[in-house]
């Protein structure tokens, strides 16, 4: 039988940048090498057609690459930045509070004055972002807590501890 007091509760709203960096968790790759894959990938291209020479089909190649590349950026560090701001700000995301509160055995998510129970075993990925954690259960729903919703480092340590991967 579980216990009926959580051994955490946390509520909160998230801000914008918290919500950034949860989405950059949950896309860009849970860990940093994953983040640099596609450009090398890019930069590779870039180098392979510069060993062809510019005065055949190396000079395709490093426009291929450069275009890639410049494509990469302005994806990365413009424009979804930019679309997720608008769609953060039109529904009005900040201002819904969310919890979760962690039992023995189980956890249970708060959102919009709704409560969705799930076992720990369903979380499939724990990440840890500068501001925020992020958990992807398997059924691709994301949950993002941000750091500053714990009150003391214990409890952060006692929510790192149950999402760890032993």
């Amino acid at each position: 039988m579980s216990e009926i007091k959580p051994a955490l509760s946390l509520r909160y709203t998230l801000n914008l940048e918290e919500s950034q960096d949860g989405f950059a968790l949950a896309t860009f790759g849970k860990k940093q090498f994953t983040r640099f894959i596609t450009p090398l990938i890019s930069i590779g291209i870039i180098i392979w057609g510069i060993s062809l020479g510019f005065s055949g089909v190396g000079r395709y190649y490093v426009a291929l690459g450069v275009f890639f590349l410049a494509m990469q950026l302005v994806m990365r560090y413009w424009f979804l930045p930019m679309m997720f701001k608008r769609q953060f700000i039109k529904y009005q995301f900040g201002k819904s509070e969310q919890g979760i509160d962690l039992f023995q055995d189980h956890g249970e998510l708060f959102a919009n004055e709704r409560k969705n129970v799930f076992n720990y075993a369903d979380v499939a990925v724990f990440a840890a972002g500068k501001l925020t954690y992020m958990l992807e259960m398997k059924n691709r729903t994301v949950v993002i807590i941000p750091k500053r919703a714990f009150a003391s480092p214990a409890d952060q340590s006692i929510f790192e501890n149950t999402f760890k991967k032993k």
